[in-house]
C-alpha cells in the first residue's frame, strides 16, 4: 500500500489554495510510487489510491483545464455542463461512490475520423468526461511507476521529452558513434492492435493490484459508439484516450528491451566475447510512439538478418505487424527521415534538417493560411499568417534550418503578394501593388522588430502610417539546438527541479507569444492591444493611472458599430488604453 503521511510543519506550510495543495500532494505521492519502482518493488494495494477524492478533484482539474474537454462523449456532456463548482462536485462523488464500490463502467468512446496526410482517415476516440478523469487518475498513478522501468531512448509520450531529443540522439550515433544503417520501423496500425491480454500479462508483473488491472481491462474493452450502433473492442486502445499512450508505451516497452538485450544491456565481458566470436552487433533502438529507428555498424546483410527478426519478435510476441513497404534499412550517406525530420550524414557533419515531406506541408498551410486569412482583410491575413509561422518556426529551430527558412520565407512572399494582388488590385499593375505594401520594419507594429533590415509585405495599422501589420520572416528565428536528453526521472524531486530549470520558456522573436483571440475584434486585437498599451506609456489615458498589460482595457473611441469595415474601427488613431474603472465609466457615458 503507498501511504502519505504529512507532519504539523508540512500543513503549516500549505498554501492556502486547495488547487495548489492537492497538486503538492500528487507530485508527493508520485515521488514515493517513482522512489518504489527504482527499487524494484511491486505494487499490491494500488487501488486505494483511486478511491481518494483528492486524486479525483486534481485529474477532474486537468481533465477540464485541457480544450478537448470542449467535445462531448456519447454522453453529449462537455466541459460547458460543469462550469459550476456545484456539477463539479457531483461529478467528483459519483466517480468517488462508483469507484470505492467498484461499480464504475466506462461508457463507449465516440469514434470520429481525422484526414490523415496520405488521404486516409485516422480514426479518433473521444470518452465522456467522467472516463477521462478516470483515466487521468490511472495515468496519475501508472506513469510515475513506469517512468523508471521505460528504455532511456523512447521519448514519445514521456514528460519533459520531445522529437527533437530523439533526432539529437540518431544523429550522436551516427557522427560520433560510428553507425552506418539504419533500420526505420513503422508497426501498422499499432494503436488499434495491441493485444489486450498480452498488455495485461505485462502490466501485472509490476501491478500486481487485479483491481487496477480489472479497471484497465474494462476501459479497453469498453467499445465504441459509431452512427449510432455499439461496437466491440477486442484488441487496441482507443486513440484519443488519456491513458493510451502510457499503455502503448508500456506495450512498446518490450520492443525496446528486445533490442536492448543484444547490445546495450550487455556487460563489457559479454561484449567483447562476442567481439572475438563475431558474433557481435552493436545497435541501438530509438523510438518516439509507434515509430522507430534501429542504428547498426555492420553490413546490409546484418541489417536485413535484424529486420527479420524484429519483424519475428513483433509477430510472435506482440501481435503486430511491420509496414514493408515504410520499413526500410538505409545508409547513413543517403539519409533517412523520422518525425518530420531528415538525418543524413555528410562528408564532414551529421545534419539533422526538415524532411522534404514537412517542406511540402509547410507549403501546403501557407497556401491555405493566406487565402483564409486575406480573404478578409490585410490586418487579418497578417496576423493569422504570422501565427503559423511562428509556431512552425519555433519547432524546427531546433535543427539545422537556415537554408529551409530562407527558402520558406520567399514561398511566402511570392504566395502573399500574388494572392492579395489578385484579390485586392487586380486591375493595378504588379509594381504599383508591390509599392503600396512593401513596408520597411522599422514601421513594425511589433516593436521588437523594428530594428530589423528589410522590407516584406504589409499593411498600414494607423491613417499616419506610423506602423504596420508585417508578415514575418522564418530568417528572423535564431536556430538553438536541442540539448541531449539528461535522462533524468521527473518524479524524482532533484531531477525534476533540474529539469524545470533547463526548460527554459522560449520567447518568439516578436513578442506574439498567443495573444487572446476574440473572433468579434479579430484576429490581430492582440497585436492591437500591446500597440495601444505602449503608445499609451503603460497608464490610463483619462486618469492617468499606471497599468499593467493583462488590466488593461482598449476602448473604441468611435464605435465599431459605426463602420462598415472592421479594419477602420480598429485603426490605432480610434483605440485609448484604459484602466476597467475608467472603462466602465466611458461605456455608460457612451450609452446614454
Amino acid at each position: 500500500m503507498v501511504a502519505i503521511y504529512t507532519t504539523p510543519e508540512m500543513q503549516a506550510e500549505a498554501p492556502q489554495d486547495r488547487m495548489q495543495s492537492l497538486n503538492r500532494w500528487i507530485k508527493r505521492t508520485q515521488e514515493v510510487l517513482a522512489h518504489r519502482s527504482l527499487q524494484g518493488r511491486k505494487f499490491h494495494r494500488l487501488y486505494n489510491l483511486m478511491r481518494t477524492k483528492r486524486l479525483i478533484e486534481v485529474s477532474l482539474d486537468k481533465v477540464l483545464r485541457n480544450n478537448g474537454a470542449r467535445t462531448a462523449g456519447v454522453d453529449g456532456v462537455s466541459k460547458a455542463d460543469l462550469k459550476t463548482e456545484e456539477t463539479r462536485k457531483q461529478l467528483t462523488e459519483e466517480i468517488y461512490r462508483e469507484v470505492k464500490r467498484m461499480t464504475y463502467q466506462p461508457k463507449p468512446v465516440r469514434r470520429v475520423y481525422i484526414p490523415k496526410a496520405n488521404g486516409d482517415k485516422r480514426p479518433l476516440g473521444i470518452p465522456t468526461i467522467k472516463d477521462r478523469v478516470v483515466q487521468e487518475m490511472l495515468r496519475a498513478i501508472l506513469e510515475p511507476i513506469y517512468e523508471a522501468k521505460f528504455y532511456n531512448h523512447s521519448y514519445g509520450f514521456r514528460p519533459f521529452r520531445s522529437t527533437h531529443h530523439a533526432a539529437m540522439r540518431l544523429k550522436d550515433l551516427i557522427g560520433k558513434r560510428g553507425y552506418n544503417i539504419a533500420i526505420e520501423g513503422d508497426i501498422r496500425k499499432c494503436f488499434d492492435r495491441i493485444h489486450h491480454q498480452k498488455l495485461l500479462r505485462i502490466l501485472r508483473r509490476m501491478i500486481q493490484d487485479e483491481r487496477i488491472l480489472r479497471l484497465v481491462k474494462e476501459l479497453l474493452k469498453a467499445g465504441v459508439m459509431e452512427d449510432g450502433a455499439w461496437h466491440m473492442t477486442d484488441e487496441g486502445t482507443p486513440q484519443g484516450g488519456i491513458v493510451s499512450p502510457l499503455l502503448a508505451n508500456i506495450y512498446l516497452n518490450e520492443l525496446d528491451q528486445f533490442i536492448a538485450e543484444k547490445w546495450a544491456n550487455l556487460s563489457e565481458v559479454e561484449r567483447n566475447r562476442r567481439k572475438r566470436h563475431r558474433e557481435a552487433l552493436p545497435c541501438f533502438i530509438v523510438r518516439y510512439a509507434d515509430d522507430f529507428v534501429v542504428m547498426i555498424t555492420g553490413t546490409q546483410e546484418q541489417a536485413e538478418k535484424l529486420k527479420m527478426e524484429i519483424t519475428d519478435f513483433l509477430n510472435t510476441e506482440l501481435h503486430l505487424e511491420l509496414s514493408e513497404e515504410k520499413t526500410l534499412v538505409t545508409v547513413v550517406e543517403k539519409g533517412f527521415d523520422f518525425l518530420g525530420f531528415t538525418i543524413r550524414k555528410y562528408q564532414r557533419a551529421t545534419l539533422i534538417t526538415p524532411s522534404r515531406k514537412a517542406m511540402d506541408k509547410f507549403r501546403q498551410k501557407v497556401r491555405q493560411k493566406v487565402w483564409d486569412g486575406f480573404s478578409n482583410d490585410d490586418a487579418t491575413g497578417i496576423e493569422y499568417l504570422n501565427r503559423f509561422l511562428i509556431g512552425w518556426g519555433m519547432y524546427y529551430r531546433r535543427v539545422s534550418s537556415t537554408r529551409d527558412f530562407r527558402d520558406g520565407d520567399s514561398f511566402v512572399w511570392w504566395r502573399v503578394f500574388r494572392t492579395t494582388h489578385r484579390l485586392r488590385n487586380p486591375k493595378l499593375h504588379p509594381g504599383q501593388h508591390y509599392k503600396a505594401h512593401y513596408i520597411p520594419y522599422r514601421y513594425d507594429i511589433r516593436t521588437k522588430n523594428r530594428w530589423r533590415k528589410g522590407r516584406n509585405y504589409g499593411a498600414w495599422a494607423d491613417e499616419a502610417h506610423a506602423k504596420a501589420y508585417i508578415v514575418v520572416r522564418l530568417a528572423f528565428i535564431p536556430i538553438r539546438y536541442a540539448r541531449f536528453y539528461s535522462q533524468l526521472n521527473p518524479f524524482v524531486r532533484e531531477d525534476r527541479e533540474l529539469l524545470e530549470k533547463r526548460e527554459t520558456l522560449e520567447q518568439p522573436p516578436d513578442e506574439l507569444v498567443e495573444p487572446k483571440y476574440n473572433p468579434e475584434y479579430g484576429v490581430e486585437w492582440g497585436t492591437l492591444r500591446r500597440a495601444a498599451f505602449k503608445i499609451a506609456g503603460q497608464r490610463c489615458q483619462c486618469c492617468g493611472k499606471t497599468l499593467k498589460l493583462e488590466q488593461t482595457h482598449v476602448h473604441h473611441q468611435a464605435r465599431r458599430k459605426g463602420y462598415k469595415h472592421r479594419r477602420r474601427a480598429n485603426l490605432l488613431e480610434n483605440l485609448i488604453a484604459l484602466c476597467p474603472t475608467c472603462h466602465a465609466k466611458v461605456e455608460r457615458q457612451t450609452a446614454i
